[in-house]
């Protein structure tokens, strides 16, 4: 007898307990390691049997840690060939690993999801941190180099940085562990129809996988693109709110050269324009690492952005940019090069842009349609934390707990 048929001759009995079971049936034993048992207000048996993750960036494998802590049969169907989503690191560039995603952690966007307190806190001992607080600051306004210090002593948000991690590392470490046999890479999803009981979801082979639930986490990006047809179309006040947020382009270089002569941080433009989710800044990528070597970041994300985004070749990107260090150091960038890296993520497959600029309301894109299509990511944080690796991850705990909950057509009630 099927899992699903055996819970259905049982759909009455109410129970106070997962122990409780084991006097009404030892089978259920064996069937409790595959279902997550939860109780109504009203004592109700409550079952999930499976659930389908789209995505396997921060939020998607962050719910799936969670599924698995919790013994739910899941898999996480991912377009990539590499998992992560925009968390992604380069080793062997410099004597530290680089972070070509996300970089800092943003502790002024409060989230506070469970599995990365300890690193939120600073106090996790798998990864060293640092105060992202720079000595030297400097501005360009396009004609002239002029010294800012000043701007360090502001009482602005100070970020952490990991000393010799990275956010993958993270990620990985602290959630993907048990994953790996339930990942699919190179899955790019058609289709998710929720029309019956069971989710179908359809992949571009015409592979299917049934659920009682799917848990969407991909960019915002991919779903103004309708990347996933949804049968029935979503809601028109989700799709509303969908296309009413914005995921500008960005980009990140990297450069290593045989001596450094910049600041630790160099703002392109006024420091008063723009703020954090609209900035051009070059970095110093060393700081605050173990390392010996002369690494010099840059990184652009909206509208000041797209002088950069521009260029449709790495080639071209890189070519401009050596030209604008050339122009602000009297050509020191020419002199002292050694090499580069680069990742645009305005270009990059499945994710076309940087991060969500809190334009809709998280809360809105994060609701579920239908009792089993549930959202989650950066920009759908029911909280508001959006914008961050933890945000998306935090935005995965009430996600989960919302699948779980959710009544349906999979549920067990009288």
């Amino acid at each position: 007898m099927r899992i699903r048929d055996w819970l259905q001759t049982v759909r009455h009995i109410e129970v106070s307990s997962v122990s409780a079971w084991h006097a009404v049936d030892p089978t259920l034993a064996k069937i409790a390691e595959r279902v997550e048992i939860a109780l109504t207000k009203n004592n109700v048996l409550n079952v999930v049997v499976k659930i389908i993750v789209i995505g396997a960036g921060a939020a998607g494998l962050t719910a799936g840690h969670l599924l698995e802590q919790r013994g739910i049969e899941f898999e996480i169907l991912e377009a990539a060939p590499i998992y992560g989503g925009r968390v992604r690191k380069l080793e062997g560039f410099a004597d530290f690993p680089i972070d070509l995603g996300a970089e800092w952690i943003h502790r002024w966007i409060s989230a506070k999801p469970t599995a990365f307190a300890a690193l939120l806190n600073g106090s996790d001992i798998q990864f060293g941190t640092v105060q992202d607080k720079p000595r030297t600051v400097s501005t360009w306004n396009g004609k002239q180099l002029r010294r800012r210090n000043w701007i360090r002593l502001l009482p602005l948000p100070i970020d952490l940085k990991f000393t010799d991690a990275t956010w993958f590392d993270a990620i990985e470490r602290l959630v993907t562990p048990n994953l790996i046999e339930r990942l699919h890479l190179n899955t790019a999803v058609a289709a998710v129809e929720y029309t019956s009981e069971m989710v179908v979801v359809t992949t571009d082979s015409g592979e299917q996988h049934v659920a009682d639930r799917v848990l969407v986490t991909i960019p915002i990006t991919m779903l103004q693109r309708e990347a996933i047809r949804f049968e029935p179309p979503l809601p028109d006040y989700k799709q509303a709110e969908i296309h009413k947020e914005q995921m500008p382009g960005g980009l990140k270089v990297f450069i290593k050269f045989s001596k450094r002569f910049y600041p630790d941080l160099l703002m392109m433009g006024s420091p008063f324009r723009g703020g954090a989710l609209n900035e051009c800044i070059y970095y110093n990528a060393a700081f605050g690492k173990n390392s010996t070597c002369n690494v010099l970041g840059f990184f652009a994300q909206g509208a000041k952005a797209g002088r950069y985004t521009s260029h449709s070749t790495d080639k071209d990107l890189f070519d401009f940019v050596r030209a604008e260090l050339d122009e602000i150091f009297d050509g020191q960038a020419s002199k002292y090069y050694i090499d580069h890296a680069i990742q645009d993520w305005t270009r990059e497959p499945n994710i076309w842009g940087s991060y969500s600029q809190r334009k809709a309301s998280g809360k809105t894109l994060a609701e579920p349609v239908g009792g089993k299509v549930f959202f989650a990511g950066e920009a759908m944080n029911a909280n508001g934390k959006t914008s961050a690796v933890h945000g998306a991850c935090e935005s995965a705990y009430s996600a989960v707990e919302k699948m779980l909950a959710q009544p349906s057509g999979d549920c067990l009630h009288p």
